[in-house]
């Protein structure tokens, strides 16, 4: 274990608890963690049983994946996109145009809002027209990691314990800020049907395509929704998404699209996500937290998308009915997001519907129950099923 897991919420009675490192010796801190650790596992519980389930999936879900083959092709963070955008001639032939100040910060997301913003103002311009082609297509091509190969056993286990809940309840909702295809991966090698968007194995997205459903049909027996389905709305597009003159088409396999489909990370994101089919996702994402019992999963996420960060924070100051876990390992650094800061503040206060873990994605799915509590409403069902046999 190299970093600490560390949880905050109600049932830590608003203070940090460790849920490791504790010396063997020290019979009240293993105390401690075991209580922590269980009343966190309750928490979980509550969170996935909830009757809406939403999950925010970031970088950090892919930052673990590895190739059996190709042990470089792993997820870029921000450093790793300015490194390869550092190396084009087109940067080099275009560099002094740019602030200054910019160049010196080497931030890949500042220095291509800087050029794009120079393009509009300039659109003749071919030099910034060729930097800024080239650095989206570094992104493309950065982001393109998965194949047959990769390991996402965690993205499997994952969608084991928040997916395959009672069909009784709502279908869970993952939204993604990832380019990957690693959940889709996943979903496919875990037998998941995933409804994306795309239709039933369709190429064409269509948003109302979310309101079907997979049921299953057996002869003399009435229709009954099918168990491991998950909704998948990708907020920032995917490496498989290409633009057609009739909307958005899926391409097969691991090819690459004519023109990608992708929110490029920059100062446009904010716009571009009110434009389809981003908007699509973006509206369901609002919905789903407005919902009067909505349980959501934060994990891998830094909160420095405002198009995210505002509807997460509404949702946080408004529905009462929200019971929220946010997963990062920088939950305490001194250089977190304002927002982890504040929901900190709500749990020092009393908000007993939050938690912060100091985690990773993959301690989170450690931790998370292996199947969800069994609901009271199954029970009934049951109940009643078996009262109707025996009156038969």
């Amino acid at each position: 274990m190299t970093h600490s897991i560390e949880v905050i919420g109600g049932y830590t009675k608003g203070a940090w608890q460790s849920l490791d490192g504790a010396e063997l010796t020290d019979l009240d801190a293993i105390s401690a963690q075991d209580v922590a650790s269980r009343a966190f596992r309750e928490e979980l519980s509550l969170i996935t049983n909830a009757e809406n389930l939403v999950v925010l999936a970031g970088l950090g879900t892919s930052l673990g994946i590895v190739n059996e083959r190709v042990t470089d092709k792993l997820a870029p963070k921000m450093s790793d996109l300015w490194a390869e955008v550092e190396k084009l001639g087109s940067y080099t032939a275009i560099k002094a145009q740019l602030s200054d100040e910019l160049v010196q910060g080497q931030n890949f997301e500042h220095i291509l809002s800087d050029a794009q913003a120079r393009l509009v103002l300039n659109p003749r311009d071919t030099a910034l027209a060729d930097f800024v082609r080239e650095a989206e297509d570094v992104v493309w091509k950065s982001c393109s990691f998965i194949d047959d190969h990769s390991q996402v056993e965690s993205h499997e286990l994952l969608l084991r314990k928040v997916a395959r809940r009672s069909t009784r309840l709502q279908r869970t909702q993952l939204f993604s800020t990832n380019y990957d295809l690693a959940f889709e991966l996943a979903a496919r090698r875990a037998r998941f049907n995933v409804i994306d968007g795309f239709g039933y194995g369709g190429q064409d997205f269509d948003g109302g395509s979310f309101d079907l459903d997979y049921v299953r049909r057996r002869p003399h027996e009435p229709l009954a929704l099918e168990p491991s389905v998950f909704h998948l709305l990708k907020l920032h597009g995917s490496v498989d998404w290409d633009a057609t003159d009739g909307g958005v088409r899926k391409v097969p396999g691991f090819a690459k699209p004519t023109s990608p489909v992708l929110i490029y990370p920059s100062s446009a994101k904010y716009q571009m996500s009110y434009q389809q089919p981003y908007l699509e996702f973006m509206s369901r994402f609002q919905i789903a937290l407005r919902q009067p019992d909505v349980g959501l999963i934060v994990v891998g996420f830094g909160f420095n998308d405002e198009h995210l960060v505002a509807p997460i924070e509404a949702a946080l100051r408004s529905n009462i009915g929200l019971r929220a876990v946010v997963v990062t390992p920088g939950a305490r650094d001194a250089t977190r997001s304002k927002t982890l800061g504040w929901i900190e503040a709500l749990i020092e206060r009393g908000d007993r519907r939050l938690s912060l873990l100091n985690g990773t994605y993959d301690d989170l799915v450690r931790f998370l129950p292996d199947m969800p509590a069994r609901d009271e409403r199954d029970a009934h069902a049951d109940r009643v099923s078996l009262d109707g046999n025996s009156r038969a």
